[in-house]
């Protein structure tokens, strides 16, 4: 990945997820093997849709509570996530091991 595409993938992704090596190599290090990714992208898409859709029904209620301007970062935000799930910048695994 591009220094561009990681630098987007890390501002539209969950916080405090970002690492300067790959998941497996941590759990190598924390004494793990036989590691096992799970690719569980299309549900992780699925429930950013799902969010983004909740809280369009829910606008109202939640503008009351935290603002238009708040409200609006959200849903820009998620919808960012979506793009860049679409456009292959960000995937989430599901990782399983043994020690």
């Amino acid at each position: 990945m591009a220094p561009d595409e990681r630098r987007k993938a890390n501002k539209l992704g969950p916080t405090a997820v970002a690492v300067p090596t790959s998941y497996p190599s941590l759990l190598v290090t924390a004494g793990f093997d036989d590691a096992v990714a799970t690719d569980v992208t299309a549900e992780y898409r699925a429930t950013q849709q799902r969010w983004i859709d909740a809280t369009e029904r829910q606008r109202p209620g939640i503008v009351a509570a935290i603002g238009e301007p708040e409200y609006a970062d959200r849903v820009l935000r998620r919808r960012g996530t979506l793009d860049a799930i679409d456009a292959g910048l960000l995937a989430r695994f599901l990782y399983t091991a043994r020690r």
